[in-house]
């Protein structure tokens, strides 16, 4: 191995070694030290963060020069770091909680510049054309100017209770504008980021199609559940809405991983597939659910008295329709966005129906080759049949 190449080496993995480490040692203040209650974030953060690092530094071993390598390792170290400082704030007992908490204020916007930049410039490392260089330069100085306005102010949201060690006491008036300028300068960056896959993903073939399959389905589903945590429906999703926020963060390294590796590659259209399926069928069935409880319970409440009936009865209609609900929507989804795979489906269920109904073995032959020729269109068709003698 040539020098530089172990030099890349180890500096890779001595940020993941930090990376873990940092995120392992938050974990157990979170839990011991703090004082704080055991809630799911307290796991699903760190997996988030520690999937870009381990990805970043996969990617890194198999191709020192991958830029998407360089950018998933860089947000996960950044990620870890400051939820560490966050944690040491929170510890009574620790002299800098000052500098602990100055440090996670602006490490944490910091780091999604890379992750932006990540999405921006997959999967090639380059962006798509010098157009899109105003949308790389929104995220670098809005990432910039709101670390730099949290670095310098001196109320620090998330710990009200310390002070910042090197706050100018003349800025708290511009802060806020300042800080709203750069987070608005960072968001539009990144909805650009986002909507730019989709003229990409149209304009790609072969194994960039795949690649980029793969980090848009996984962007989506991050960009769709920011939007239900931004509706702020706590009786509807509360911390549920943060748990998948967390999920469908730590995807998106894994996406970009098994696109830059090439692992599974092609199996993206099974997984959106199966997610446009089920999700229909759990947004139908749920509403269907929902709407039988108050009907029943308009009915039969007066009867019975209680509640009981109404949910049992609702449960056992929904089981009932489950089968018939997905096979529908399966159908849908197959005739809408895989039509190939509905008509060759279509041309089996015809060529079954046209073998039941024909027992002699010559006729058989242009069904045969009609059936193959409808589904997968070949050049030419052979079909061999075999004679018994009697």
């Amino acid at each position: 191995m040539r020098r530089p190449h172990r030099l890349a080496l180890a500096v890779t993995l001595f940020v993941f070694g930090v990376s873990v480490a940092a995120m392992a040692l938050a974990v157990l203040l979170a839990l011991v030290a703090t004082g704080e209650p055991f809630t799911s974030d307290l796991v699903l953060f760190p997996i988030a963060y520690l999937a870009f690092a381990a990805v970043g530094a996969l990617v890194l071993v198999r191709q020192p020069k991958n830029v998407i390598g360089g950018l998933a390792l860089a947000t996960g170290a950044m990620g870890t770091i400051a939820g560490l400082a966050d944690e040491l704030a929170l510890v009574d007992s620790f002299a800098g909680r000052d500098w602990a908490a100055w440090l996670a204020t602006w490490l944490f916007p910091l780091s999604l510049v890379p992750a932006l930049l990540l999405i921006l410039t997959f999967p090639t490392g380059r962006l798509a054309s010098p157009r899109w260089r105003i949308v790389a330069a929104m995220i670098v100085a809005g990432g910039a100017v709101v670390a730099v306005s949290s670095a310098v102010t001196p109320t620090m949201p998330d710990h009200p209770d310390l002070t910042n060690p090197i706050a100018i006491p003349s800025f708290p008036d511009a802060a806020l504008v300042v800080r709203g300028i750069g987070w608005f300068s960072l968001v539009i960056g990144a909805v650009l980021a986002g909507l730019g896959l989709v003229p990409r993903l149209r304009r790609s073939s072969g194994i960039e199609r795949a690649q980029l399959k793969w980090i848009t389905y996984v962007a989506t589903l991050h960009g769709l559940s920011w939007l239900v945590l931004a509706l702020d429906l706590p009786e509807v999703a509360g911390q549920l809405a943060e748990d998948v926020l967390f999920l469908t963060l730590a995807l998106i390294p894994i996406a970009a991983g098994i696109a830059i590796l090439r692992y599974r590659l092609f199996e993206i259209d099974v997984v959106i597939r199966r997610t446009l399926i089920y999700g229909a069928v759990v947004v139908v069935l749920g509403a269907v659910y929902v709407a039988l409880i108050l009907a029943l319970q308009t009915v039969l409440t007066r009867v019975t008295g209680g509640q009981t009936l109404p949910v049992a009865l609702s449960t056992l209609v929904i089981a009932v329709l489950f089968g018939p609900v997905r096979g529908r929507i399966r159908e849908l989804v197959d005739r809408r966005f895989y039509r190939s795979r509905y008509d060759v489906a279509r041309a089996h269920e015809a060529l079954v129906d046209r073998l039941r109904d024909t027992a002699d073995p010559e006729a058989l032959i242009p069904v045969v080759t009609h059936a193959v020729a409808e589904a997968i269109q070949p050049s030419t068709i052979s079909l061999w049949v075999r004679r018994r003698s009697h």
